[in-house]
Order: C-alpha cells, then structure tokens, then sequence
C-alpha cells in the first residue's frame, strides 16, 4: 500500500516545504497584506479567487479557509511549540514573523470588536466540523445531531427531533459541547491513524466510498431521468398532473438527500491522512472542517451521544459511544445497548 500524505500548505512547493511556489506565495502574501491593513478575510479570498488560484486540494477560497491560512505560523517560517510560543521552523517563509504577528492582532481586534457588539461572548460564525454529516447521532432516539448554539451563545450539537414550529417533535433531550465533543473524537481519532492496520483499513475503506458513491450517481441520474419523463407522460394521459406533481415532488426530495450522501461519500473517498504520528497530529490540528469530516467518516460507523447533564464540561465514560469500522456493524440507532 502506498502512503498517504497530508496536502501541501498553499504557497509551498512540496509536504515538506522545501520551497516556494512563486505565484501562490506572491499572491499569498498580498492577500494577508489585505487583511494586516482592515480586510476582511472574505476580500483575500476574493483576490486569490480574482488571480485564478484555489487550495491545494483545489477548492475555491473562503473566508473561513483564508482565516486557517492566515493562523498557521508555517506561513512565516515558524511553528508553534506545546507552551504556545513561536519558534523558527527552518523553512522558506511567505510572510515574515513581523507580519505573521499583526495578522494574529488583526484577529485579536476583530474578536475584541464581536465581544464587545455582543455584550461580552464573541458570535463569529463557528464550523461544526460534524454538522452536516449523519455520522454523530441522539443515543436515545437516532436522529442525527446538528450544530446548534446555546442560549448563552456558545457553539453545541443537538439532536434534530426537537419540536419545532412546522413539527411536533419527538426528543430533542440531548445536547453536548461542540469543542467537548470535537476535541474527544479528534484525540481517538489521531490515536487510532498511528496504528498500521487502521492505514490498511482506511484504504478498504476509500475503495468503499468511492464504489458506493458511483452507484448513487448512477441512481441519481437515473431518478433525473425519471423527473424529465413524467411531461410527456402527463401529455399522452398515462398519468394525470396531480401525479406527476406529486411525483416530482418526492423526487426533489429524494435528490436533495441523494446528493447529499453522495458529496459525503466524495469527500471521505479524498481525504488526505499521513502516516507518522507528528504528522498526523500537524494534519489534523490545521485541517479543514471537511477534511476533518471526511476522516472521521472514513474510519468510523457511527456516534452516539447520551445526555450528560445540564451543564457537564467533561465527558463520563459510556456517554460518547465510538463505533469503529474495523469492528462489527453497530445496531440500528436508539435502539437499547447491551
């Protein structure tokens, strides 16, 4: 099995950062000037996307991946050791550690700013790194988890089968901390990459979600072929506009959720994992939200989440139940545990 390695840092030659790439490191470095003098991240973005350039893994900037950009001292040359400090990483630099800190004041400034329109708790968006997956679940009921905000402001996940206006609702009882929750998986995760036979597994399994992800195209495709039929069926009398309208109906919905497994099949199949425990760790650590995802998918069946108690900052043993693909299949969710 060939290894696989994390992406390069956009503006670098190569994993290791050996070097340079002209281009990209130029229109890094003006687009961080952008910032360092009042931008926005969301008008770097705009420049690297007015230059024609995209992210090593080839998607389009944002705001928020221009931001992670902006946040990884690897850009200056530097590296961040366990007590916080910066420290010359030995390698070429895009920015110096002078600009590296003012976008780090930029940042501080524009969170002192959010802190202080909200009355105290800053509100900038936050990415749910699980929030638009299936894979974390309500351990009571089954419905999957989606990110959602405290009354206090501070960034959680909750089951979706809460009440709301245009439903009644069947639970909805279980809520848990994002970084609580985002910090425990990524710790089990990290640990289990380090492991030979979970590289091996995670082939199996790319191989599984791309073959998966083909075979969901092609229903997709044959479901449109399907929508396009039902006018002419309409027009020879085969069947009457009130069905076709319910008919088109139902397909929307089956292609919205068709579409929607198969881009979570799609980024799982690509996800980038190294193979040393220091890089592993490096990986994750400045990862994107889909990446992050994507692995987790990969390596893991399911989630379950049990309630916790109002208000818990750690995690008792039994709440989170981690359901490994390199393990039998887990039980139908909600269903009781042995």
């Amino acid at each position: 099995m060939e290894d696989t390695v994390a992406p390069r840092i956009f503006g670098f030659s190569d994993v290791a950062k050996s070097g340079l790439l002209g281009e990209e490191a130029d229109a890094l470095l003006e687009a961080a000037l952008l910032r360092i003098n009042g931008g926005p991240f969301s008008a770097s973005a705009a420049y690297l996307h007015g230059r024609g350039l995209v992210g090593s893994l080839g998607a389009e900037f944002t705001g928020q991946t221009v931001a992670r950009l902006f946040r990884n001292p690897a850009i200056a040359g530097l590296k961040r050791e366990p007590d916080g400090s910066l420290v010359d990483a030995g390698h070429p630099r895009i920015l110096t550690p002078e600009q590296f800190a003012q976008l780090e004041e930029r940042d501080a400034e524009d969170a002192k700013k959010k802190s202080s329109d909200s009355g105290g708790e800053a509100t900038d968006a936050y990415e749910y790194v699980y929030g638009s997956s299936d894979l974390v679940v309500c351990g009571l009921c089954g419905a999957y988890f989606h990110g959602l905000r405290t009354n206090s402001g501070h960034p959680g996940y909750c089951c979706s089968a809460a009440p709301r206006a245009d439903r009644p609702g069947t639970c909805g009882r279980v809520r848990i901390s994002a970084q609580l929750l985002e910090d425990h998986l990524g710790e089990q995760l990290v640990a289990r990459l380090s492991l030979p036979a979970t590289q091996r597994d995670l082939e199996d399994a790319r191989e599984d979600a791309r073959t998966l992800a083909a075979e969901l195209r092609k229903e997709l495709d044959d479901l449109n072929a399907g929508v396009d039929s039902l006018a002419g069926m309409v027009l020879r009398h085969e069947i009457t506009a009130s069905s076709a309208k319910s008919a088109k109906t139902d397909a929307k919905r089956q292609q919205k959720e068709l579409a929607r497994r198969i881009r979570v099949l799609e980024r799982a199949a690509a996800t980038p994992v190294t193979g040393s425990v220091p890089e592993l760790v490096a990986w994750w650590n400045s990862a994107s939200v889909e990446a992050k995802a994507g692995l987790a998918q990969l390596m893991l069946y399911r989630v379950d989440v049990f309630p916790g108690g109002q208000g818990v900052r750690t995690l008792k043993p039994g709440r989170v139940k981690l359901w490994w693909r390199n393990q039998p299949p887990p039980p139908p969710a909600g269903e009781p545990q042995e």
